[in-house]
Parts: structure tokens; sequence; C-alpha cells
């Protein structure tokens, strides 16, 4: 059985995040019908809401970028919100495809030889909705099937600059804080995606 210290441990190991970069990632909040998103920065205060977001990216072996979201409430009242995870590649191509794969609760994208795999974890919860759209798509009103409600347009796959969007449901108590996780994998087999995903799963330590 693999699992992360063996893969740190391993000589093959190199601590880089240089060969990850051309899929990139950016963080959202959902809450009561209006969407947030820190494209360029690491954290985002919402102060109509009394709610910060605040991630931080770790790196725990060279094919994996993790982001660790800390999402606090500082109001009196308890919130229902949604934390939002949006992957797509920094250079437009045709070639590009992304889809789901339900079965394993997973999102790939694919560009040439090379596949990423995307996902996330909340406690013991995985991912709970997700969409691929068109990258345009992502910052309007487009991307959903009702925003009042903060449900995505369904849309299992696309070819070319798209993105996919992925979201987790949080309910947060008055001045509580927690804590999820996403991740994306780079790798050239889905075989080799999925171990490694099942390795980081199993390593409860990166989601504490």
């Amino acid at each position: 059985m693999i699992n992360i210290t063996e893969l740190k441990n391993n000589s093959h190991f190199v601590p880089r995040f240089t060969e990850l970069e051309q899929l990139d990632y950016i963080p959202g909040i959902w809450i009561n019908g209006k969407s947030y998103w820190l494209q360029d920065s690491t954290e985002k205060v919402i102060y109509d809401e009394a709610v910060m977001l605040n991630v931080k990216q770790e790196q725990i072996h060279s094919k994996i970028r993790l982001f660790n979201h800390f999402i606090s409430n500082h109001s009196d009242e308890q919130k229902e919100l949604k934390v939002l995870g949006m992957h797509h590649y920094s250079n437009l191509s045709k070639e590009q495809f992304t889809f789901i794969a339900p079965a394993e609760n997973v999102i790939y994208h694919l560009n040439n030889s090379q596949i990423f795999l995307v996902n996330g974890q909340y406690g013991t919860a995985g991912i709970k909705d997700y969409t691929i759209q068109p990258f345009w798509n992502v910052f309007t009103d487009e991307m959903w099937s009702n925003q009042e409600k903060g449900i995505l347009k369904f849309q299992p796959l696309a070819k070319g600059h798209c993105a996919s969007v992925l979201t987790f449901d949080i309910t947060l108590n008055p001045h509580e804080t927690v804590k999820l996780s996403t991740w994306n994998i780079k790798g050239k087999t889905k075989r080799e995606l999925l171990t490694l995903n099942k390795a980081l799963l199993k390593n409860r330590l990166a989601f504490q």
C-alpha cells in the first residue's frame, strides 16, 4: 500500500511546483445568492456577511498541489455557504478536454499527453456538486442553474478553453473556523493519478 510518507522518501521525489503551473486554481465563496472569487489574492473578507476565506498552498509531492481552505464566521449567527474551486489551463488550446468521472467522483483535465485529476474533501465528505463550463461563463450567472440557491448548471464535459468548478456545502456556527482541502494531481496515466489520489485520501494528516 502506498502512502504520502513513502512518496516523500522516494528518491525520485522532487519538491517543486513548476511543472504543475499549467493548471491554475481560483477559489471562491457562494453565500446568499452571490459569488466571490479570489482571483489575485489568497484571502477574502466578505464584510456584509462577516465571513473570511483564507487559502494556503501546501507542497506534499512533486505531482500534487494541495490547497487548504480556512473559512471563518466572525458573526453571532450561523452561516450557510458554499466553497467554490475552479481549475483551468493557463494557455488556450483547442486540444484541451475536461470531464467529470462520476464513478470516481473526480474531474479530469486533459491536454495532449498531460492529465490532471481534480478532487477535494471536507471532513469525510467529497465533492458536493460540479460542472464543466466554457471559461468565460464562470464569472457570470451562466454558470448556475439557480444562482439564488447555489445550484450549478450541470454539464459533464467540454472541449477547448473550459474550466471545472466544484462546490462544498458548509455550515458555520458563530465564531467558528473550518478547514477543507482541494487538490490537483498531474500524471500521464489514469492509474497513476488514481493511485496518488487514493494515497492522499488515506493520509488524514493532510486534512487536519
